[in-house]
């Protein structure tokens, strides 16, 4: 799986209307410098998602004096399902780096019945993940060092989304 920013948009819209600016502004907040994102890259996503119906924009209104016009997005019926779905989709062969993604997007965005949705299916996937590579601790010396490692990853990422309650606002 790979993370998209059309769904990521789709989460950060959760929470109610947002110009793509302002999806911009949060997208940066939650993720910093390292994962920042374009400004046309999400007005592109924000056009993608109209055009398939899953967020519907509005005609501009001016947010503060000075703005200029922002158009605001609102989910549709379908985009909150398909954000519901994407954020909750984890399995075992989820990437590290996905699950991250969702995480904090889940603790910043998501309704409470989506995080907990969310939180159970990482944990049982992560659980499983952990039972896999327990199984798999044959093989060379390399091949055992990558395991142990993945091993060790696959346990910081429990601990890290049974913390994860203590963040939610």
């Amino acid at each position: 799986m790979t993370v998209v920013l059309d769904d990521v948009v789709l989460v950060l819209l959760a929470e109610g209307p947002s110009s793509a600016y302002d999806l911009w502004h949060r997208h940066s907040a939650i993720f910093g410098p390292a994962r920042r994102v374009d400004l046309s890259r999400v007005m592109i996503s924000v056009t993608r998602l109209e055009r398939a119906g899953l967020l519907r924009v509005e005609a501009p209104t001016t947010l503060r004096h000075g703005s200029g016009n922002r158009l605001p997005c609102w989910l549709t019926a379908e985009g909150r399902r398909r954000q519901a779905a994407w954020l909750c989709a984890v399995d075992p062969d989820t990437d590290v780096d996905d699950l991250y993604v969702r995480g904090m997007l889940a603790v910043d965005a998501a309704n409470p019945a989506t995080f907990e949705q969310f939180l159970a299916n990482g944990l049982t996937a992560t659980r499983a993940r952990i039972s896999r590579l327990a199984a798999g601790e044959d093989g060379d010396p390399a091949d055992r060092a990558r395991t142990a490692f993945d091993q060790e990853v696959a346990r910081a990422v429990a601990l890290w989304l049974n913390q994860l309650p203590e963040h939610r606002r």
